[in-house]
Order: structure tokens, then sequence, then C-alpha cells
């Protein structure tokens, strides 16, 4: 029992006499949830048959902290790759198939990297992303890889939240 009190004791000493940035959760260079980030997400859209999709998705993100980011519909997208004579034309809408578009997305800063990510889809097509990853634009200009990489490579089932949780 004396043990134990001893124990105790030294415990609560080594607690008080931390630094209190030291009790702080590391935030790895991510600004705080108190203001708000622009992000990009990155997806890529697989070159199997019938992968590119003119349906509705919509995309939601979160770190361990629980900030969560949700983007209904994801529209006016960047096309940064697509394959050779293909969809680069006009009122392109985005997840063709070989493509690689960005999208641009506004929310809470994360604490902490994004480590869960869900796609929705809503329409009649079948679509089958590739990977996908979250980039944050600090600066202004510079864009780093705030996320984890999701690998999909099947099919997104319609109208549910459908993806990873590596939190």
């Amino acid at each position: 029992m004396k043990r134990m009190s001893i124990l105790t004791v030294f415990a609560i000493f080594f607690i008080i006499s931390m630094p209190i940035n030291a009790m702080q959760p590391n935030n790895y260079g991510f600004q705080g949830s108190k203001t708000n980030c622009t992000y990009s997400i990155e997806i890529e859209t697989t070159c199997a048959q019938s992968a590119g999709t003119t349906d509705h998705v919509s995309v939601r993100f979160g770190d361990s902290e629980g900030n969560l980011i949700i983007v209904k519909h994801l529209n006016n997208p960047k096309l940064l790759y697509a394959p050779k004579g293909g969809l680069r034309r006009r009122g392109y809408g985005g997840f063709g198939r070989c493509a690689k578009d960005m999208f641009e997305a506004s929310g809470p800063c994360m604490s902490q990297r994004v480590c869960s990510l869900y796609l929705k889809r809503v329409g009649q097509d079948d679509w089958r992303p590739g990977r996908v990853k979250v980039l944050h634009q600090q600066d202004g200009s510079r864009v780093v890889p705030v996320s984890y990489v999701f690998y999909f490579r099947t099919f997104v089932p319609e109208n549910v939240w459908y993806g990873f949780n590596y939190c």
C-alpha cells in the first residue's frame, strides 16, 4: 500500500511539473481549426471500361480531432491529366476515364493529417475512382499533401458514403 502511495505521489508530481505545451497535441505544422483553409482534392479515375461518370459526386474528409469538411457537389474541376486525344473539351465536368482532376474546397483548418475520406455518387452511371488525396494550400500558392492516399479501385455504390477511415 505504501509503495502504491509513493507511486501515485510521484505520478502526480511528474504531471504537474510538465511544461504546459508538452501536454498539447502535436499539430504537425497544420493550422488549428479556428480559421478556414483552402484544400485541393485530387481525384484520379481509373482506366477501366465505363470508369468515368457524369454523376453528382460528393466528398467528405476529416482528421482525428473531429474536424470535418463536406463538399456536397464537386464541380469546376481543374483537369491535371487526360489521356492522349481525349477529355480536354469545353464544359468538362470531371471524372473522365483515365483522368486526374483537382477540385477546391474550403473549411476549418485541420489540426492533424486527414485520415478519413468518403465519396458519394448520385446518378445512373458507374464510377470507379483510382485514388484520392487531399492537399492544403499554404501561403496562397504552395500546395502540400495533408492526407493519406486513399486507394479505391472499385466502383462506388450509389447514394451512400463509401470510403476509408484510418483515424
